[in-house]
C-alpha cells in the first residue's frame, strides 16, 4: 500500500491532483485510515491511473474516462481517433494557408498585412 505523498512521487501526479479524482470518484484510494483521514492506494489502484494517464494523453477528457474507464470500448476509440484525424486536417489546412500567404508576401503580390 501506498500512502498519498508515495503514489504522488511514483504516479508524478501531484497530491491536488489525486484528492480531485478522489474527490470525482474517478479515482478512489484503496482504503482511507479512520483517525487520520491519510489515503492508501495499491497497485490496482497504480494500473488504474496508468490507464486514466493514457486516456487523458489520447485527449479523453476526465468525464470522458470516468464514463468508460472499466469499459472503454473500440468504438470509443475509434470516435476519437476520428476527431483527432478531423483536427489534423484542420490544422493542414491553417498551415497551408500559412504558407500561401508567406508565398505571396515573398513574390510581393501583396504589399504588407500592416496598415501604414
Amino acid at each position: 500500500m501506498y500512502r498519498i505523498g508515495d503514489f504522488s512521487k511514483l504516479t508524478g501526479a501531484s497530491v491536488k491532483t489525486l484528492r480531485y479524482y478522489d474527490s470525482i470518484d474517478l479515482l478512489k484510494p484503496s482504503s482511507i485510515d479512520n483517525y487520520t483521514n491519510y489515503r492508501y492506494y495499491s497497485d490496482d489502484e497504480l494500473a488504474l491511473f496508468k490507464r486514466i494517464e493514457l486516456l487523458k494523453k489520447f485527449g479523453f477528457t476526465l468525464e470522458e474516462i470516468k464514463a468508460n474507464l472499466n469499459n472503454i470500448s473500440i468504438e470509443s476509440l475509434e470516435n476519437k481517433k476520428k476527431e483527432l484525424l478531423f483536427k489534423i486536417d484542420y490544422i493542414n489546412a491553417q498551415i497551408d494557408g500559412i504558407e500561401s500567404l508567406k508565398n505571396d508576401l515573398n513574390n510581393n503580390k501583396i504589399k504588407s498585412l500592416r496598415k501604414n
